[in-house]
């Protein structure tokens, strides 16, 4: 790897017909990318009406979504092998970190990672891959140092998912046999909130060898086999 000072690469420009190398060209700069978010529609029941399923203890029977959410897509980065730090010439960064992607001016790959190690502390250390080839050929530190690199990387997306006001969720949950009794938990969530705004166990009888029908909030379910473990049903309708 070659250190690089002054904020000046030589590269080779073209002058007058004639190919000459030179300070043509100051380092490049990191620049975020947008990532808009989009409304989504959640409006949602699962699982499909009239097909059998089993649920283990603790899982969903059925559930249903209403409201929107906001998605927003982010790209990331992450790098393929380490940058080994040398004392007072560049920093390091271990194999597999990881950080957003961005761009440089001209429309490169770009990823700035703020925790590099350099010397007796912590640098912003940018890497940049101009060619979009999957290798960082260049990396910036300290506001005017640069070294040259070969680092392979790899590019993942993430998607998240932010509710909106009005997003409501509501569950029915399997939670075992008891006394001769199929127990379930009813339960609801608001917005983006992890924790039940309104949360109701209850129980039918069951009947060894035989099929229950049951009714809560609106929806019909047919209960096959239950046992200690899970269960197998069926829904005939949703929650209303």
């Amino acid at each position: 790897m070659n250190r690089i000072k002054r904020r000046f690469l030589p590269v080779v420009c073209w002058v007058a017909g004639s190919v000459i190398v030179s300070a043509c060209s100051s380092l490049p700069v990191y620049q975020n990318l947008s990532s808009d978010a989009i409304v989504v529609n959640a409006k949602k029941n699962s699982p499909e009406l009239a097909d059998e399923f089993t649920v283990d203890i603790g899982d969903n029977l059925l559930t249903k979504v209403s409201g929107s959410y906001l998605e927003k897509k982010t790209q990331s980065v992450s790098l393929l092998t380490h940058i080994k730090f040398i004392y007072d010439e560049h920093p390091g960064l271990s194999k597999g970190k990881t950080t957003l992607l961005g761009m440089s001016r001209s429309g490169g790959n770009a990823a700035c990672f703020n925790d590099a190690e350099y010397d007796d502390g912590l640098v912003k250390f940018c890497l940049f891959d101009e060619n979009k080839d999957g290798y960082f050929e260049l990396g910036t530190f300290a506001g005017d140092e640069g070294v040259t690199l070969n680092i392979p990387y790899n590019i993942f997306s993430d998607n998240s998912k932010t509710p909106e006001k009005g997003y409501f969720r509501k569950t029915l949950s399997y939670k075992g046999l008891s006394n001769g009794k199929i127990n379930f938990n009813y339960a609801e969530y608001s917005a983006n909130m992890a924790k039940a705004t309104f949360s109701q166990d209850f129980s039918i009888e069951n009947k060894q060898g035989a099929h229950i029908l049951f009714n809560f909030k609106g929806a019909e379910i047919k209960i096959k086999q239950a046992t200690l473990l899970n269960v197998t049903y069926e829904v005939i309708q949703y929650f209303k």
